[in-house]
């Protein structure tokens, strides 16, 4: 259920850069993760405000991301989080978080918060305010904001001439970007950004009566994440048909700007003590059940319970043919996805 480009690519580099690091890194000789890209772009960024940089401590640990050497991304990462390359840390962070209409499901906090200053520097082409966030951080939101950017830098997808181009188109425009973030969004790629929880990939999912759940996150077209359910059909009865007339679940092609409306009848109901999800069901005019898509007891993956608990509201989605990554989308353009948001119910 991951998109098929951005989320994909960003999701396997994350793999990659936390892989295990070269016999030479293990062995703790010096060496270095050649060819160094060209991080002349970082200057071009406001976010150092105007500060010295140091590209060569960037480029040697974007390298090492892309190598996914873990001893030297340790070592260089520490050295980019000290108070006298905080400039540099802002400066690579701003290259992604300054032009990117969202950051992602499974971003920090840090990083979201520290996201709206980053896209206001770019618009106004001043960066003291984005700069003076990231030296007052503490040692793990700065963490946190370096490893989020880094999982961008370590895909190398755009060189350094293509973000210096971005930049100097998102500069003409007198009040910042010229287009809403909505169309960003489309322009970069028109499918929400979507993703299994581990805790249920992993798993076969929760079954109880026509259909298996699994749980995942989606994007909102605003950057928030939502708790997701998918449905998988268990039984000859569940499946497109079912969820489009007796659930009456909307078509869905997946796109974040066509995003599934609303519906308080549907219903997601969780137990607080047990944090587990016990029921998915609809109710009539009169607040009686009059579907029940699900019963039983799921013990829920603790972020999706912590962000269900936020949100009060998780989407419904379905049908999918298994819990691989990319079956939603699978069935978003096989024109065979149904879709609603339900609000959550605690007892």
């Amino acid at each position: 259920m991951v998109k098929k480009h951005g989320k994909k690519q960003r999701t396997r580099a994350k793999a990659r850069r936390t892989g295990a690091g070269h016999a030479s890194a293990a062995a703790g000789t010096a060496h270095e993760h050649l060819p160094l890209p060209d991080m002349d772009v970082l200057t071009s960024v406001p976010h150092g405000a105007g500060r010295p940089l140091d590209l060569e401590l960037a480029a040697r640990l974007v390298a090492a991301c892309r190598t996914a050497c873990r001893p030297c991304q340790t070592s260089l990462a520490r050295q980019m989080r000290l108070p006298e390359n905080r400039a540099t840390l802002a400066a690579l962070a701003g290259v992604p978080f300054g032009i990117l209409p969202a950051v992602g499901a499974f971003a920090s906090e840090a990083t979201r918060t520290w996201t709206l200053l980053a896209r206001a520097a770019t618009a106004e082409r001043q960066g003291d305010a984005a700069l003076a966030a990231v030296e007052a951080m503490a040692e793990p939101q700065a963490s946190e904001l370096l490893k989020d950017a880094l999982d961008h830098w370590a895909v190398g997808g755009a060189g350094p001439e293509e973000i210096a181009d971005m930049f100097q188109v998102v500069g003409l425009h007198p009040q910042g970007p010229g287009m809403q973030p909505q169309e960003g969004a489309e322009e970069a790629d028109p499918y929400a950004d979507i993703v299994l929880s581990k805790e249920s990939s992993d798993s076969k999912g929760w079954a109880g009566g026509d259909y298996t759940l699994h749980a995942g996150f989606v994007e909102l077209p605003d950057g928030r994440p939502l708790p997701l359910i998918a449905v998988e059909p268990r039984a000859e009865r569940a499946g497109l048909k079912d969820l489009r007339t007796r659930c009456g679940w909307r078509p869905w092609n997946g796109w974040a700007d066509d995003f599934p409306e609303l519906d308080v009848n549907w219903r997601v109901r969780a137990h607080i003590g047990t944090r587990a999800l016990e029921e998915v069901a609809h109710t009539d005019a009169e607040g009686w059940d009059d579907i029940r898509l699900w019963r039983g007891e799921a013990k829920t993956p603790s972020d999706w319970w912590d962000l269900l608990d936020v949100a009060g509201h998780a989407l419904l989605c379905g049908p999918v043919a298994s819990a691989d990554p990319d079956a939603i989308l699978t069935a978003a353009e096989a024109g065979q996805l149904t879709a609603v948001v339900a609000r959550a119910r605690f007892f």
